[in-house]
């Protein structure tokens, strides 16, 4: 069996550790210096065909992203926008009290014909008192 030397974890470990080669793993071991891996390495290529139904989900999929993604984009530029009109806004007293005065219901001014319309009715009530 072939082994290999790597650097220690803890220092009573001593200068290297010996491993089997078939256990050494990049993502924990770090080879000591002078060392190698002599294993033989092995590339493999698949080439697989995806299902007609799978691709066109896929695809699908990949439009509807891109079409999200997009969306995105355009709501995060409306919302800096918004954001910086906002700004300006509180910034403006007299731009936020137009448009106060704009959302205050107005003093409603009577028509003409409403005016002629209370004072018959107030009339008609001064007739019907019984005079003194």
């Amino acid at each position: 069996m072939k082994t290999v030397k790597i650097k220690p974890t803890s220092p009573d470990q001593g200068e290297y550790v010996v491993i089997n080669e078939s256990d050494f793993d990049p993502d924990i071991h770090i080879l000591a210096d002078g060392e190698s891996l002599k294993g033989e390495k092995l590339t493999i290529t698949l080439n697989a065909k995806t299902a007609p139904e799978l691709q066109q989900a896929i695809n699908e999929a990949n439009a509807e992203c891109a079409k999200v993604t997009a969306e995105n984009s355009e709501l995060k530029e409306q919302l800096a926008t918004a954001q910086g009109e906002l700004i300006a806004f509180k910034n403006d007293v007299a731009a936020m009290q137009a448009r106060i005065d704009e959302l205050q219901p107005a003093a409603k001014k009577p028509t003409a014909a409403e005016v002629k319309a209370a004072k018959a009715a107030e009339e008609a009530t001064k007739e019907e008192q019984p005079k003194e």
